[in-house]
């Protein structure tokens, strides 16, 4: 018996719905190695049962929550719609391997950035929390320095996504937004205007 891979199978079928339908349907490949067939028994069964569900639900409401706390001008940037549909994506390709806050808002500022999204301010958006992440981010190996640019007046742009509306007409404004770590750990920033 292999208590470690157990478990391991036990957190995929929570984490992983693929797995999961596999495992249900009866692919027990999916179950090799050094398993009992005992422990595949239980495991084929656990897959089928509904509370499942549950601790699926519990760990997508956990890691939603993150990026939440983590990242509210982002997601507040996307959406409920897209936040949701732009999450699940992350998540298909990220399964979880930290309970760190900030390493999972990292990887998804990322995702983010690389998918290349439209949406007149997201951008600006994402680079802007992803470099304070960064920034405040204890022991990171990150710069302690910096430089995010903006199209648009931030101070306007990022205080109408802190009160939660949707941004409209933000003047336009080429600047350079530098953070910097102070000695409290905090980022620090200042706006450089551009030409």
């Amino acid at each position: 018996m292999s208590l470690v891979r157990f478990q391991a199978c036990m957190a995929r079928l929570i984490t992983d719905p693929d797995f999961r339908e596999r495992v249900r349907s009866g692919h027990l490949e999916e179950l090799a190695g050094d398993l009992t067939a005992l422990e595949r028994a239980r495991l084929c069964r656990i897959a089928s049962d509904r509370g499942l569900d549950i601790n699926r639900t519990l760990h997508k409401g956990f890691r939603l929550g993150k990026l939440r706390a983590m990242l509210p001008l982002t997601c507040e940037a996307l959406g409920p719609g897209r936040l949701t549909r732009e999450a699940a994506a992350f998540w298909a390709q990220h399964p979880p391997t930290s309970f760190y806050f900030i390493s999972e808002a990292l990887e998804f500022c990322d995702f983010l950035a690389a998918r290349r999204l439209r949406g007149v301010y997201l951008d600006e958006v994402i680079a802007y929390e992803r470099a304070a992440l960064a920034l405040e981010q204890p022991g990171a190996n990150e710069p302690i320095e910096h430089a995010v640019r903006f199209r648009h007046e931030p101070a306007m742009l990022l205080a109408c996504l802190a009160a939660r509306r949707r941004p409209r007409a933000i003047p336009r404004r080429d600047c350079t937004a530098i953070g910097t770590r102070g000695e409290d750990g905090r980022a620090h920033w200042r706006l450089v205007d551009d030409g």
